[in-house]
């Protein structure tokens, strides 16, 4: 079996370190390559996964919308959210899925938070946010999101059934709930901080904190949660997460929690 991600930058991804481990763990014979694709050069590439040179590939920036209308197939939820972040190539066939948003919703079961009847606010309105609002609704979540533009909150919340909450009311909203979920780039390596986490100390004892940024991986939005108390996930629980989701669509084989939980202390005492 040959697979890869592709994306334009994409030597930094962990991705062929997750799936290479996932295969050696569970018996699962080939190899994953980082392939750099640009826009111009996604069709071509495509073209060559439908004869036969790959048997799937991951979809990273910034390539996870454009590759869309170049497949045969996408199931539903992928459509939905209008993104794609893995593909398979069977039977001369391209059929896309995404799994971010059911990456979130189970990388914060396995931390013991069950989505069900509880309240999320989600920060952010961009690809990350909209896979990671529709899915948390999708499993129960009542969602609220927070984003610095108006337009794009309220059309992510109109999408999910929620509602919308200005930044500047942050602090107030996040009394309500028991779920923050960061998907903007702030606190990211190379973007600005957050210019206030005040909101922190306004959330419920029992809150989590969920921080889609991966690098670094203790993001001052983590610390900050943590000297509270609170439950604390970071991005690298993500990106193990929806990799494990990816790997079962690639060769039909799941890897089980402690697999993910291995590969996840791995990945963080590397960092």
């Amino acid at each position: 079996m040959r697979l890869c991600v592709i994306g334009d930058p994409v030597g930094h991804s962990l991705s062929p370190r997750i799936h290479r481990r996932f295969m050696e763990r569970c018996g699962a014979a080939g190899s994953y390559e980082a392939m750099t694709v640009t826009a111009e050069t996604l069709e071509d590439f495509v073209a060559q996964g439908r004869r036969g040179a790959w048997d799937g590939c991951n979809v990273t920036m910034p390539l996870k919308e454009r590759i869309l209308p170049l497949l045969d197939a996408v199931e539903p939820w992928t459509a939905s959210c209008g993104a794609v972040n893995t593909v398979c190539f069977r039977d001369g066939r391209a059929v896309g899925y995404n799994t971010d948003g059911p990456g979130v919703v189970e990388s914060l079961r396995l931390r013991g938070f069950a989505p069900s009847g509880q309240a999320a606010l989600v920060l952010g309105a961009g690809g990350a946010a909209k896979a990671a609002a529709l899915a948390l609704a999708q499993a129960g979540c009542r969602v609220t999101v927070c984003a610095r533009t108006p337009e794009k909150a309220a059309a992510l919340a109109a999408r999910c059934g929620g509602v919308t909450v200005s930044w500047e009311d942050l602090p107030r909203a996040a009394a309500e709930h028991g779920l923050l979920l960061n998907a903007t780039p702030l606190g990211m390596e190379g973007s600005p901080e957050f210019e206030s986490l005040d909101f922190v100390q306004a959330l419920p004892t029992k809150a989590v904190v969920y921080d889609l940024v991966y690098h670094p991986t203790d993001t001052a939005l983590m610390r900050a949660a943590e000297h509270r108390g609170l439950t604390a996930v970071g991005g690298l629980a993500l990106l193990v997460q929806q990799a494990a989701l990816a790997f079962a669509y690639f060769t039909g084989i799941v890897p089980d929690a402690a697999l993910c939980r291995d590969i996840l202390q791995e990945l963080e005492a590397a960092q």
